[in-house]
């Protein structure tokens, strides 16, 4: 059986070709005969179709030099390999190529003297398994390429897709390389390859047997050379000053500092667009750390605000070479210094590891905080402005002998607190190793969600008593008792902010992105470059929802279009928090729930306290009301025109005649039997 009965050649192309290879005898010159209608037959092949002719070669045949070079041979480099060649003086030249299942080419031994553990697992393939060749020819004079079956060779002793499985062609590895430039994850890269190669150059074979391992290969060959910028230099010093220039280049304020003490140093770097919101909206900032940016292993840290568009954006960063509360404070004093107008209410810190204690924020507060008073003069307070924040007040506390207003628990004048809160996500999710009694940590969850303190702090003391092992005890007596209010919602409830922002999941999501980008090999220029990108990534987003925050108009089947038309005079976010509750009004009448009882426009649940917008249980009861108002009219008018017919019937009864009489009973008899009759 012939190659091309066994892939199932289209009928054209078995009735052109076959007759001349069965035939030859009919044709005076069969080879250039044979070239001649091959010629024209192979111009409308498939890439698979071309593939099946280059495996088991039957006849010669010949092709356009260049379109041989281009379209045809890169199909086939998995399946053959050079064996010999010989150039001629005119130019022309031959090539010999052996099936790769031949290995000709004899393996490399394992080196000696090399422990096992450090030996790469390897494999040797078995040779002589198959001794197909081929010819190839080049003239060119002509511009030709002749490929025939060299000498008396045999055929394959494989199929196709055992050679597809050896090795990847050209042709497939190019597909590869042109998505893997993109920069896309290797599993998209193969989606995109195969679906491509598949529909729009029928290589559905070849790129049948693509593994993953391949393409991260050929993704990290180039994307290896294309980084080598990202790597910086061997010297951290270098490193440090290539940053701090690349960083001012784009447009960044930059602050290189050491703390001698400690023998560590960082930097801190910003821009001013991210300075200005960090004034504007650093009221609650979020703040975290993250690792393996960098091949030194410094510390990055972000700061993260939420602006008035409801948006998340960068604050600042700083780099640290140690994770230490004296090298973060001073961090924390430059950015100060970049924007002194910044003043933080509440820090949003990622306290997965409560036992650690927020030291670097209390030495920020400590060495950074000046005290305000009236009463005291500006040359005084100056001098004073030197001293730590808590000598700041005893001093001024001595000066002023306010000792009334210390009773009355009463707070200097002008004086702003700065408290730290943590992260309910990453408590609880230290409380599921640490409290691993699950009925005391659903009471301590229950505690952390409850909105009075006293109501908290007897849930927690409860926890205390009923838990049954003593570490757990001890545990939360010792870390959770005692800072209730940096941990528990109901030192939140008076903002509805702090109630909208309880974990710091978006700075999480920032650096969870910036990590995918960098690698802990590249220098620190690396890590800022990818930085630098993602900040222009962020600001880019936040122009685009500020942008859509007044213009854009929420659309949605199942509200009334005049209260849909209300819904649009309120921003983007609020309306589509709106119209989710008034979505789940619906859910609430479909399960049959009663009415919540409101006596006002005010509820108690958490999406009330959290927004300060209506509810599902205020529409619900708001919904309820109008239906009723709607059925008790309908009464009112049903009882409006019985009366007046009772009025008119009385008037005829008491002042007409009979005729009278019969004539009104008739007309209502008339109107009423239509309604009243019974189908």
């Amino acid at each position: 059986m012939s190659i091309f009965d066994k892939e199932n050649f289209s009928q054209d192309f078995s009735q052109q070709i076959l007759p001349i290879y069965a035939f030859p005898q009919l044709f005076p010159e069969p080879t250039t005969l044979t070239n001649t209608l091959a010629t024209n037959s192979i111009a409308n092949l498939t890439t698979d179709q071309k593939r099946t002719l280059l495996f088991n070669v039957q006849q010669p045949f010949e092709v356009p030099m260049k379109e041989f070079d281009n379209e045809w041979w890169p199909l086939v480099t998995n399946i053959w390999i050079k064996f010999s060649y010989k150039n001629h003086v005119n130019g022309n030249s031959w090539k010999t190529f052996v099936c790769r299942f031949t290995k000709h080419f004899e393996s490399s031994t394992r080196k000696q003297d090399i422990p096992s553990e450090k030996r790469r697992k390897t494999k040797v393939r078995t040779a002589n398994l198959c001794f197909a060749k081929i010819k190839i020819s080049r003239f060119v004079a002509k511009q030709k390429v002749c490929i025939e079956r060299f000498q008396d060779s045999p055929d394959h002793t494989h199929n196709i897709e055992e050679s597809d499985k050896l090795k990847r062609s050209q042709a497939v590895r190019v597909l590869v390389e042109k998505e893997a430039v993109k920069n896309y994850p290797v599993p998209a890269i193969i989606n995109a390859v195969k679906e491509f190669g598949t529909e729009k150059l029928n290589l559905g074979m070849s790129v049948k047997e693509l593994k993953w391992r391949e393409v991260a290969n050929i993704k990290y060959k180039i994307h290896g050379s294309q980084n080598t910028y990202l790597v910086g230099t061997s010297k951290l010093t270098t490193d440090i000053q290539d940053t701090i220039l690349f960083l001012k280049k784009e447009g960044y304020q930059v602050e290189l500092y050491e703390t001698h003490h400690q023998s560590t140093r960082g930097f801190v770097f910003a821009q001013s667009k991210q300075l200005e919101k960090l004034q504007r909206y650093g009221w609650l900032t979020l703040i975290d750390s993250t690792h393996k940016t960098n091949k030194y292993d410094w510390r990055l840290f972000t700061l993260y605000i939420r602006d008035g568009y409801g948006c998340w954006d960068v604050g600042a960063h700083f780099f640290v070479s140690k994770e230490d509360s004296d090298t973060v404070a001073e961090a924390l004093i430059i950015t100060r210094r970049f924007c002194s107008s910044w003043k933080p209410r509440y820090f949003l810190a990622d306290q997965s590891s409560i036992e650690a204690k927020n030291s670097d924020y209390v030495a920020f507060e400590f060495r950074v905080k000046k005290i305000s008073v009236t009463g005291v003069d500006d040359d005084i307070l100056k001098e004073i402005h030197k001293f730590p924040l808590p000598i700041q007040k005893l001093i001024v506390n001595e000066i002023l002998f306010v000792n009334d207003r210390i009773e009355k628990g009463k707070e200097l004048p002008g004086e702003q607190e700065c408290t730290v809160i943590f992260c309910t996500v990453h408590v609880m999710r230290t409380w599921m190793s640490k409290i691993y009694d699950s009925k005391t940590r659903s009471k301590m969850i229950q505690a952390m969600h409850k909105r009075t303190k006293i109501g908290c702090e007897m849930l927690v003391q409860e926890s205390i008593n009923d838990c049954a092992l003593l570490p757990i005890k001890r545990y939360i007596s010792r870390y959770y008792l005692k800072n209730i209010h940096q941990w528990a919602l109901w030192a939140r409830q008076h903002s509805p902010l702090l109630l909208q922002v309880t974990s710091t999941n978006a700075l999480e999501s920032y650096h969870s992105e910036l990590k995918k980008m960098i690698s802990s090999q590249h220098g620190l220029i690396g890590a800022c470059n990818k930085i630098v990108a993602l900040d222009l990534k962020r600001r880019s987003d936040s122009d685009y929802v500020a942008f859509e925050f007044r213009v854009k108009k929420i659309s949605v089947t199942g509200v009334d279009d005049d209260i849909l038309k209300e819904i649009h005079k309120f921003p983007l976010p609020i309306q589509k928090l709106i119209v989710n509750e008034i979505l789940f009004v619906n859910d609430r009448i479909e399960k049959g729930k009663e009415l919540p009882g409101l006596t006002s426009l005010e509820c108690h649940c958490t999406f009330f306290h959290k927004y300060m917008l209506p509810c599902k249980h205020i529409f619900h009861e708001q919904l309820y009301d109008e239906i009723n108002k709607a059925a008790e009219n309908r009464k009112l008018t049903v009882s409006e025109l019985m009366e007046r017919t009772r009025n008119e019937y009385w008037n005829i009864e008491e002042n007409g005649n009979e005729k009278e009489k019969s004539e009104f009973m008739e007309r209502l008899k008339t109107c009423l039997d239509p309604i009243l009759k019974k189908k």
